[in-house]
């Protein structure tokens, strides 16, 4: 365990390595991804404390599945801070992270003759306007994901270095007015990228980067415990694993699509536990086609 002043640590007082688990409702419900998290990669949790310290986002790289997206929520839900996401699609446009603009609002409002005379009236707060402003005298910061940002065009990362740089951006309608956060309640921004397009070098430069890999059997394990809880078996988690890495074995080559994930693991395993399918049946061979094969290149298929 590396040892130095940390801001987040998930594993204070004594709590287990995916953090406080949250209660779940009812003994049929299962843990969802935003209330548990295995942090047991010690590199992780100091990239995290590396982007709290510096200010500068935290990039994540790594294979689907891996965890990069249900990282940002429960380091959220640890610090007990708020949280936002914005998923970035191809159409994002580099002010939709800032705010929106209603443009068929303030159109109908002028038809109706009923027009706003405040501009704010027809612009919708983004994920880092949320994050930056603070309601009812609330200084509570803030976790921002931004996933999956290799989907858009280079202007969109591009247009966050201003921002996250100075922590500020004027308001759309008013230059002479900034949407602004001081920097000891600056926010915590999770960037995530599956690596399909080569992000800007300056964007690159101005974030804490960190790559995940392949979930390893222990990862798995530990994952299967705290997302089950009293419907745990170790035993069945322990086979199902040892069949996702043999999947996972069968690829010589490192082209897409990857390996099953951690998410899909999860599926067969709970899927298994709940329908009393286990490995070795005629049964297993179609939950396993399913679940953790599916229509992957280069494997065989069972079913």
């Amino acid at each position: 365990m590396l040892q130095y002043d940390k801001e987040f640590d998930p594993v204070a007082d004594g709590m287990p390595i995916g953090g406080p688990r949250a209660e779940i409702g009812s003994e049929a419900d299962y843990a969802a991804d935003d209330k548990v998290y295995v942090f047991d990669d010690d590199r992780l949790v100091l990239a995290v404390n590396v982007a709290l310290k510096t200010g500068r986002p935290l990039l994540l790289f790594g294979p689907p599945g891996s965890g990069k997206s249900s990282l940002a929520p429960n380091v959220a839900r640890i610090l007990g801070w708020r949280y936002h996401a914005h998923v970035v699609t191809a159409r994002t446009e580099p002010e939709d992270l800032l705010w929106r603009f209603d443009a068929m609002k303030r159109l109908n409002d002028a038809q109706a003759n009923g027009l706003s005379e405040h501009m704010g009236d027809y612009f919708t707060p983004g994920p880092l306007w949320r994050a930056f402003a603070f309601e009812d005298g609330s200084t509570q910061r803030c976790v921002v994901l931004i996933d999956e940002i290799d989907k858009s065009d280079p202007d969109v990362p591009n247009s966050l270095l201003g921002p996250l740089g100075s922590l500020s951006f004027p308001l759309p309608w008013d230059d002479d007015s900034q949407v602004n956060v001081a920097e000891e309640h600056a926010p915590l921004v999770v960037i995530t990228s599956n690596d399909e397009r080569e992000l800007p070098r300056p964007f690159l430069r101005r974030c804490i980067v960190f790559e995940l890999g392949s979930p390893t059997k222990q990862h798995l394990l530990r994952v299967a415990e705290q997302h089950l809880g009293s419907h745990y078996d170790g035993d069945l988690a322990a086979r199902i694993a040892d069949h996702l890495l043999d999947i996972r074995g069968q690829r010589y080559d490192d082209t897409p699509p990857a390996g099953p994930s951690t998410a899909e693991y999860l599926d067969a395993l709970k899927a298994s536990h709940r329908l009393g399918v286990v490995p070795g049946t005629a049964e297993w061979d179609v939950l396993e086609a399913v679940t953790l094969r599916k229509r992957r290149d280069g494997l065989d298929r069972t079913a």
